[in-house]
Order: structure tokens, then sequence, then C-alpha cells
């Protein structure tokens, strides 16, 4: 099986044709990535078969600078006899393989975005509606150990984004490291932000990669999961259970779906109207620039960094998505940028010249910048480099100092931070029509014996900017609905929760 096998995608092809003549809802491109992402040189891992070693000779016969990089004047003597000296070669020098794999990074993904492109033309001439999504593995969190097919390019491509994914602080040894990180750690909420800022725009689809059960063999973790699933609904996402692979039926069921989750779900459609359709009125935005990350793996673990510092300093923000100009279009809308007072940039290394340009006019007309890594925008106003290894050192550390000192260059945008007494509280805030949606977390969760500690009299204060002046809010819990006093003070409104358990809505009319 290869990716640039014709006779392989026309059999996929069919297969697909078939579940929509049967009216099927999506389709899942499982290991999206291809044979290319999982490549290595070990015995009996995806390789070399000869249409990928003359896919490369190809790249080389139209390339003379590729061709000087592979240390080789002649094609035809990477063809002979049946590529030996080609394989040979690639099997003892690495720099030589490294060029291969950065071949096939391209060309795989350009040929597998030609396939999504058929997928996409069968879907439209059935006149179907059926969704394309895939498993985008942890959503760039595997850069480094396997390559730039494991970024979060693919997401363009797609209607919307499955992961199976793990939180762990050393990726490339997440099978034999320290393991998956617990709350209030371990949360996903950055990674359903980036997700949702992809090309679907859609809720993402997550589920704990398989090495995180086979964690958790024998310990009680379904209060863990039960957070895990209002979390996903907080941040306009999915949380998938049932991933439990090498046990029986009826341990992975009750290991993995608390039956709380019933009781959560009859709430969420009791009040649809509060998890669909809803916006964000952001005054921060997060750029996750392709072209930086892939360029430095470590940037998506920046990105991670900066997404929860601002979550855990009461931050609401927006993630956007720029690609590098090779996988995907890396322009930046100018009007994307200006609803914005400030723009982060986690890594900012190799930006796009458009990607630089764009940045520097947004300053320019008053926006903020700030870069936390060597950046091609220079020192001019409304542009701040942020030295050092701050982003990085909270993902490692996760330290209180490491997170004030990511959030320092913003706490002046006082309209962007909701603030709560309990630093162990979140909450995330949307919009829809004149209602201001408060979705409220206790993350005070105790691994120890899977409880997560209630909340009492918790404070929040937010900022209010309707002409309005509300004088209640409603509190939506699994006990029912309250009608809590409120406060307007200063351009901000405030209201105590008497309790909170584990999750809530909080509703304020506009």
């Amino acid at each position: 099986m290869c990716v640039y096998s014709r006779v392989f995608l026309d059999y996929l092809l069919s297969d697909i044709k078939t579940a929509i003549e049967a009216g099927a809802d999506s389709i899942n491109v499982d290991e999206i990535q291809t044979n290319i992402g999982l490549m290595s040189r070990d015995s009996k891992d995806p390789g070399f078969c000869p249409r990928c070693l003359e896919k490369f000779c190809a790249e080389l016969d139209s390339d003379a600078p590729l061709r000087r990089a592979a240390g080789i004047e002649n094609v035809r003597e990477f063809r002979r006899d049946d590529y030996s000296t080609l394989l040979r070669r690639l099997r003892q020098e690495d720099a030589l393989y490294d060029l291969y794999v950065s071949v096939h990074n391209r060309l795989a993904f350009r040929t597998a975005a030609e396939f999504f492109s058929e997928i996409r033309c069968a879907i439209a001439a059935a006149d179907s509606e059926m969704a394309v999504t895939a498993n985008l593995t942890g959503l760039g969190t595997f850069l480094e150990s396997n390559g730039q097919l494991w970024g979060a390019s693919w997401g363009e491509l797609i209607d919307y984004a499955m992961m199976e994914n793990v939180y762990v602080v050393d990726p490339t040894a997440f099978q034999s490291g320290p393991g998956h990180q617990l709350l209030p750690r371990g949360k996903f909420t950055s990674w359903y932000r980036l997700a949702s800022a992809l090309g679907g725009k859609a809720p993402a689809w997550l589920a704990p990669q398989i090495f995180v059960p086979r964690q958790f063999a024998g310990r009680k973790c379904v209060n863990y999961y039960l957070l895990m699933f209002l979390e996903a609904y907080a941040n306009n996402g999915r949380w998938g259970y049932y991933m439990y692979p090498g046990v029986d039926e009826k341990t992975r069921l009750e290991a993995t779906v608390p039956e709380l989750v019933k009781d959560y779900t009859k709430f969420i459609l009791e009040h649809r109207q509060y998890y669909e359709g809803c916006a964000t009125d952001n005054e921060i935005a997060i750029l996750y620039a392709d072209s930086a990350v892939l360029a430095n793996p470590k940037g998506h673990h920046k990105y991670i960094a900066v997404a929860q510092a601002l979550a855990e300093s009461g931050f609401q923000y927006d993630v956007l998505f720029a690609g590098d100009d090779n996988f995907i279009a890396g322009d930046i809308a100018p009007e994307t940028l200006a609803r914005y007072q400030a723009v982060l940039l986690p890594e900012a290394g190799t930006l796009t010249a458009s990607q630089a340009a764009t940045l520097k006019a947004y300053a320019k007309q008053g926006g903020r910048v700030i870069a936390y890594s060597a950046n091609p925008l220079g020192r001019t106003a409304g542009i701040r480099t942020m030295r050092g290894s701050r982003p990085l050192d909270f993902w490692t550390k996760y330290r209180p100092r490491d997170r004030e000192r990511i959030v320092e260059p913003i706490l002046d945008v006082v309209e962007a931070r909701i603030d709560v007494s309990d630093a162990l509280v979140n909450v995330v805030r949307y919009r829809k029509g004149d209602e201001h949606i408060c979705h409220v977390l206790n993350y005070d969760y105790r691994e120890a014996d899977d409880t997560i500690a209630a909340k009492h009299n918790v404070e929040i204060d937010l900022p209010w900017t309707d002409a309005s002046r509300p004088t209640s809010v409603r509190w939506l819990t699994l006990d029912g609905e309250e009608h809590l006093p409120a406060g307007l003070n200063d351009g901000r409104v405030s209201f105590t929760l008497p309790r909170l358990d584990t999750y809530g809505l909080a509703v304020i009319k506009g």
C-alpha cells in the first residue's frame, strides 16, 4: 500500500463511493500522514518501495540544487540495479535520508491533497453532504519525533478534526517517558482551539491516545474522564470515550464512560442553544504560524504553553492558523487581525514574507504584536519580542512564575480578562445574540482518590461593554437553575457562585 499507487487510491475511492451511496454521514481517513509519515529505516517499518524511490529520482532529475544537496551528478546512478545504490546510501547516510524524507513530506502532502479533491468531487457528484475528516494524531505534538507530516496543515483539507491525543512533556518518549499528565495541568484546551481555527471551523473530536488508558490500567479515573468530557464542550470540542484497547468490553466501558456523562449529555441537549452557533468576542488572538512551527517543532509546545498560560490566567483568546506557503497558503487577511488589540506569536522565527508584512502593517495601525521567539519583524512600534525560554519553561516545569512571565505583556488588556477568586476555576466565554455564555469548569481534580473538590462562594468578575445593566445571572447546573444577583461597576460585571461541583453555565443577558 502506497500513497503514490493509483491502484491503491482507486481501491480506497471505490470504497468511499460505496459509503456515499449508502448515505454515510462522514468518512474518516485514518493515518492521514500516509506510509511516508510512518517511514523509517528500521526493519519491517514502512520504508522504500519502487514508487517512492522513483518519485525521489524524478525530483532530482528536475532540480539541480536538490541534486547538489544529494551529492550526485547523474540520477541514472541512483536508478541502476533496482535503485541498489540509492538504497545503500539511504541506509548509510543520514543527510541523504533526511533529504529524502523532506522531499516526500512535500510530495505526499500534495498527492494526498489531490486525493482529497477526488473524494470531494465524488461527494459533490452524488449530491451528498458527507463530511470528510481524518485522525490528526496529536495535532502537531509528534512533529519532533515523526516529521512535518504530523503537523497541523492537514486540518485545512478536512471538514473537522479528529485527534488521538496525549498530554506529555516529552513527546519523543511518550511511550516510555513520564506518561500522560493529569489535571489540572493536562488540559486539552489549546488543541481544541487550534482545531477550530482550521479549515472547517467545526468542533474537534478528541479521544485519549491508546497509551493513556494503558497508563491508567487498574486505577480509578472516572471523574478525570468526566472532566475531560466537560472541558471539550466548554471549548467548542467533542470528547470520545471507549478508547481502551487490550481489555474486555465491560472493563473499558466502566473505565471510560462515567454514569454522570449521561446526565451531562441530557443537560447539554436541554441547553443545546448554548453549545451551537456561538461566537467569541475576544480582544486577543494567538497566531499559530505553521511556517515557523514546521521549522522549529518545539514551537508547537510553545503554542500549547502560551494558550494554557492565558486560559489559566483568565484571558479569553482566539487562535488563528496561517500556513507555510508550501503545504498550505500562508497569507493572513488584514481584516482578520484588525478586530484584536493584541496578537501573540508563540513561534515566529520563520514567518513568510507576506505574514511579516501583514503583522507589521497591523502594528503600524495600532495593534500589538508579541513574539516569544526571534523573528523577522524588527524593532518597531507595536512589536515586542520576548527573549528567553518562557513558554518552554512553563511547558516543562509548569511553574506559576513562568505562567506570569508569559502573560505579563498583556496584563493591561483588561477587556480580555475574566478574574476568578479561585485559580483552579476556569471560565470560557462566548456570545450568542444578546446573551453572554460563560462555561465554568472546576479543575481541582484529586488524582489520589479520583475526585473533584467542590468550590464554594466563587467570585467571578468579567468585562462588560454592552449598554445594558444586568442585575442577575442565570446559573445552570445539573441541580437546576438559579438566578444569582449581579453588580455592574466600572465596566465589569461581578457575581458569586454559591457552589461549583464540576461544571455549570452562567448566562448573562446583554
